[in-house]
This record gives C-alpha cells, structure tokens and sequence, in this order.
C-alpha cells in the first residue's frame, strides 16, 4: 500500500490537487481547530482529529489546487452549520483557499450529459470531467469515486488504514 501511494505521489509531484467535499470540510474545520472536527455535527461520525494531521500532512506536498463550484457550495453549505467564532474563522478559510484555489467551472449541462451523471451525481461528475481533461489527483475519501478514478486519485480511507497499522 505504501509502495502505490509512493507511486502515486511521485506521478503527481507539482501537479494539482483537487479536494472532494468531505476531505475540503475536514481540511479546514481542522485548520480552525482540529478538536472541532470531532464536536461539528458534519464530520464527527466519520473523522477525528488524527484525520486532520494525515491530510494536513499529505497536502504539504502539495502546492497547487483546483475545485470546482459544486465542491465549494457543498462545503460552504456544510460549513454554514458551524456556530460561533469557529464559524466565522471557519468561512475565513475557506475564502482564503479560494483566493489560491484555481477554480474550474464546467456548466452543469455539461456534466448531466451522460450516465456517469446518474451514477455519480453532478459534483463527482465535475471531478470526472476535469481529471479527463486536466489529469489532476483528487484525493477523496469517497471509494466509488476513487475507485473509478484509479491512478488519479488517493483514497483517504486507505491513508487512514495505513495510520491504523503504524505506517503512516
């Protein structure tokens, strides 16, 4: 497992990433404070905050990101569930991602031309459109959508499986 994501890191060194809705949720509710990831109602069934550090330090590796306008009204929707001061630190974030994120629109005419739309929905259907086109790495935590993707993406939960064993 470590040997292809080796593999895969070394393919897309100083290429773009794009982040699914769940791993951008978690990225920046841990950027706020990684405590929060396990009190915010959004991701407490399904991240902690050792979550946050495997990402924190996976996306180090990176320099460059893209999203799409699917992606960012999911997480700010999500994201507008937040109360507080950790809601307005959390909306903080996520502007300052999209000033440095390299934003790709693709109409949604476009992406509900064809069946993938009915299988995967029109956000995952965006990233399909835009790895086609742009080969970025999406990471995700999202296994139908990673495995679909297959050398163009880093499925989350096998990173989380690798810090499990010590590996990571």
């Amino acid at each position: 497992m470590t040997n292809q994501l080796d593999l895969i890191l070394a393919q897309h060194k100083n290429k773009t990433v794009i982040l699914d809705t769940n791993i951008l949720l978690v990225y920046l509710v841990g950027r706020v404070n990684p405590e929060q990831i396990e009190k915010f109602n959004r991701t407490n069934s399904r991240y902690c905050a050792e979550d946050f550090e495997v990402l924190d330090n996976l996306l180090s590796k990176f320099t460059k990101f893209a999203t799409t306008p699917n992606i960012l009204t999911e997480v700010s929707n999500l994201g507008g569930q937040l109360s507080g001061d950790v809601k307005v630190a959390f909306f903080n974030l996520l502007s300052i991602f999209i000033q440095e994120t390299n934003e790709q629109y693709i109409s949604s005419s476009e992406i509900s031309k064809d069946m993938l739309f009915v299988k995967f929905g029109i956000t995952d259907r965006g990233i399909f459109e835009l790895v086609k086109t742009e080969k970025y790495l999406v990471i995700t935590d999202d296994r139908k959508l990673a495995g679909n993707l297959e050398n163009y993406s880093i499925n989350f939960n096998n990173l989380r499986d690798l810090r499990a064993y010590g590996v990571l």
